[in-house]
C-alpha cells in the first residue's frame, strides 16, 4: 500500500512517446499497464522501507480516541 503524499516521477523519451500513443489510441488496457509499470511500481519502489504501520509505533489509536472524547 502506498503512503499518501506528494511524489514526483520522471519519464524518459520512450515512455512519453508510449504515453502519447496510449492516449491517442484510447487503449484502456495498455493505459492501465502503463500506469502500473511506469507510475505505480516506481512510487511503490521509492517508498519501500519507509512505510510504517500505526501498530509499529506503540501508539494505540483507541486510547487516543478515548482520551480525545472525554
Amino acid at each position: 500500500m502506498l503512503e499518501i503524499r506528494k511524489t514526483a516521477i520522471s519519464l524518459d523519451e520512450a515512455e512519453v512517446l508510449e504515453l502519447e500513443r496510449v492516449i491517442t489510441d484510447r487503449d484502456e488496457k495498455e493505459a492501465i499497464a502503463f500506469l502500473k509499470r511506469c507510475v505505480y511500481d516506481r512510487i511503490l519502489h521509492a517508498q519501500q522501507g519507509r512505510l510504517k504501520s500505526h501498530l509499529d509505533t506503540g501508539d494505540n489509536p483507541v486510547d487516543r480516541f478515548v482520551k480525545g472524547n472525554r
